[in-house]
């Protein structure tokens, strides 16, 4: 047997082996070298055939730059720049010619395509994004409607420097507060579209210009911006190819079956008073769907739960001496709800997509008959199956009091 000494002696080589070949810095990157890659945007570009990057990287020498005189920004944090290939690998790598700093795609949390090009399919394009290492799967696809997403990209907030910042915060609210908004991270659209009878959807954003000159490019020192972005509800996808859009009741309709609605408000008539209304504060809602086969036809039973407070009311009330008041506000409440639904499943219908999963739903309960009976031709049975919806509204509290003030005459 080897003694200590002996052992130390053929030991310590090999720990000096390791560490120098462990150091893990032979593939470092300095923060000065690379460039921030925070929103990106695809097109199509004009020379045939190829694909238009564009690109929204942050000026970290200019994120923290003071404020001139009357508040206006100095200079934009953040440059935009474009960059074509026949594939997302060429046009991310064309970026270098242009960019002193390699792009670094660690944080980019918007995938934006032009409807345009949404149209054609997007399959291709996203395939980049979910096989390279840097970028991550929580970003969120965004589809511009009536515009590029070069276009979007450029639009600025009143209220943050960076862009991006700004529509994070816009799609926060939307979810939270409004429930009017598709929200599909790239995660989620790749299984849609590889999961049988759910189709994709993602999130629909408009250019809204302001009321100066507008001026999409903007300027480098300015005390108001050109064009902004607005969320206006979701993006019908069928298979990988934009077919339609959802304005905001019909997306919260998706969002009702789909049990992603927070909150929002619900403005329905005040019963026995024309032209008054009552606004209504989602505070939760719960749901589930159950797809049946009934004589070889397929129908689906929506079943909703829903409870709000009371948030305004027009016109003098006193919910002590009307107790009939809140039942019929809760039946109103429901007809809404309802509607909301009946829309969003007609629109869907109308443009062949299931984004609510009915299909996979009944995969999941009776696979054996999915497979021999409508697999193959479900985008067609989709269009025509029965959905009954069932809506439990119930309202709790009526704010801070029980009676409105009464406006003496």
């Amino acid at each position: 047997m080897l003694g200590k000494r002996a052992l130390r002696a053929a030991v310590l080589p090999l720990i000096a082996t390791i560490m120098a070949t462990a150091t893990g810095c032979w593939s470092r990157r300095e923060i000065e070298t690379i460039g921030f890659v925070l929103a990106a945007g695809v097109d199509e570009a004009q020379e045939e055939g190829k694909i238009q990057l564009t690109v929204l990287i942050a000026k970290p020498f200019a994120i923290g730059a003071g404020m001139g005189t009357h508040g206006t920004t100095e200079e934009k944090p953040f440059w935009v720049v474009s960059s074509t290939g026949y594939t997302v690998f060429e046009a991310v790598r064309n970026l270098l010619s242009q960019s002193p700093r390699r792009p670094f795609w660690a944080h980019n949390r918007f995938v934006v395509v032009g409807e345009e090009f949404a149209r054609k399919g997007i399959g291709d394009v996203l395939d980049w994004f979910d096989r390279n290492g840097e970028p991550r799967r929580r970003a969120w696809i965004v589809a511009a409607k009536g515009a590029k997403a070069s276009d979007l990209l450029q639009t600025e907030f009143e209220l943050e420097r960076m862009p991006p910042e700004g529509a994070m915060g816009l799609l926060k609210a939307a979810r939270t507060g409004l429930s009017t908004v598709g929200e599909d991270m790239l995660n989620d659209f790749l299984q849609r579209l590889e999961g049988e009878g759910i189709d994709p959807i993602a999130t629909r954003a408009e250019i809204i210009p302001r009321p100066q000159e507008f001026d999409i490019r903007g300027e480098l020192k300015r005390e108001k911006v050109g064009g902004s972005l607005r969320l206006t509800g979701a993006a019908v996808f069928r298979d990988d190819r934009l077919v339609g859009w959802l304005n905001k009741p019909e997306t919260r309709g998706f969002n009702w079956i789909t049990g992603k609605v927070r909150s929002g408000i619900i403005v329905i008539e005040k019963p026995g008073e024309e032209g008054k209304f009552i606004g209504l504060e989602i505070l939760r809602g719960k749901s589930a769907f159950k797809p049946e086969v009934k004589d070889g036809r397929v129908t689906v039973t929506v079943k909703v739960e829903a409870e709000a407070n009371v948030g305004d009311v027009q016109g003098f009330t006193d919910f002590i001496k009307s107790p009939e008041l809140w039942a019929s506000m809760e039946r109103r409440m429901a007809t809404v709800i309802e509607n909301e639904v009946q829309a969003a499943v007609a629109k869907a219908q109308e443009f062949g997509s299931d984004i609510f999963g009915f299909g996979a739903e009944l995969n999941r309960r009776e696979p054996k008959k999915w497979a021999d009976e409508f697999r193959d031709r479900w985008d067609e049975e989709f269009r025509d199956i029965d959905v009954q919806v069932e809506v439990k509204a119930r309202l709790r509290k009526s704010g801070l009091v029980l009676r409105s003030t009464r406006i003496k005459k």
